[in-house]
């Protein structure tokens, strides 16, 4: 989205739930840098281009495999490396949600393809075999990085300046709102990006008006009773934990920490015609 070193990128949209005109949803894109890095410095580029290198919590592997074997790429770098604590342990580069392959895992998962070669400690993924694969991290591969939607603010506002600043973000090409969580498959995406706010809970756009919790595109909430149905005059305001996204609490909307911001490209009005009629 605007980011400097992007133009010689293929890029691959992969879009998990479908974004309908008024709803804001998550939504992951997919770039495959044209150089060939090694491990450590494919995720050094990934993490300042874009947010990091795939792991498989941020990719349908079906729909990445059929675009890497159609663009002719078989061995990639993704989020996988060796504990350099535990020999036997494999982690994703996600350490905080990312579930650790011991040994066992490993060698039995039909996921995995174990190399012999000593020190071989980086992973990598084969799209003919359709394996991960253990490699040495020295070697310069083709790699895979991700970016999404999400700005994560570490500001301290009040709720509406956080829905004011977000909006405010807004310009020709993207349209920018409090955070909308209105798929349950996003909540533990949500919970990694929140990993770097500053205040345990974070504003996102839950509000309660006319006796009912609304996100700020519009959506109604679909399970009320995870907040209060009668909240306190001032607590009209919803947040999120960061070590929790499936748990809202509502708060008073003059308490200020983070927030977190969505954005979506604009689409203007003929576009939207034609893409109904089609």
């Amino acid at each position: 989205m605007g980011r400097k070193g992007c133009c010689s990128a293929l890029v691959l949209l992969l879009l998990f739930n479908v974004v309908a005109w008024i709803e804001a949803e998550v939504q992951k894109t997919i770039y495959f840098p044209s150089q060939k890095l090694t491990w450590d410095k494919a995720r050094w580029y990934c993490q300042k281009y874009y947010i990091d290198m795939v792991t498989w919590d941020t990719v349908d592997p079906n729909l990445l495999t059929t675009w890497l074997i159609e663009e002719g790429f078989t061995n990639v770098w993704i989020g996988l490396h060796q504990d350099p604590e535990e020999s036997l342990v494999w982690r994703w580069i996600d350490v905080k949600t990312g579930e650790g392959l011991t040994g066992d895992d490993v060698s039995g998962s039909r996921n995995w393809v174990l190399g012999q070669a000593v020190g071989a400690s980086c992973g990598s993924y084969n799209s003919i075999t359709k394996k991960w694969e253990n490699t040495l991290c020295f070697l310069e591969m083709s790699f895979i990085c991700y970016a999404d939607n999400l700005v994560v603010v570490t500001e301290n506002k009040t709720w509406e300046e956080a829905l004011d600043h977000c909006r405010e973000m807004t310009n020709s090409s993207f349209k920018y709102d409090l955070l909308s969580i209105t798929n349950s498959s996003d909540y533990s995406y949500v919970s990694d990006r929140l990993y770097g706010a500053t205040t345990d809970e974070i504003w996102i756009g839950l509000r309660f008006l006319g006796g009912e919790w609304w996100w700020s595109d519009g959506e109604t909430l679909d399970h009320q009773e995870m907040l209060p149905d009668c909240p306190s005059q001032w607590q009209h305001c919803g947040t999120v934990s960061k070590y929790n996204t499936t748990s809202w609490t509502s708060r008073d909307c003059s308490e200020r920490r983070n927030f977190i911001c969505s954005y979506e490209e604009v689409v203007n009005q003929e576009e939207k015609r034609d893409s109904k009629s089609g």
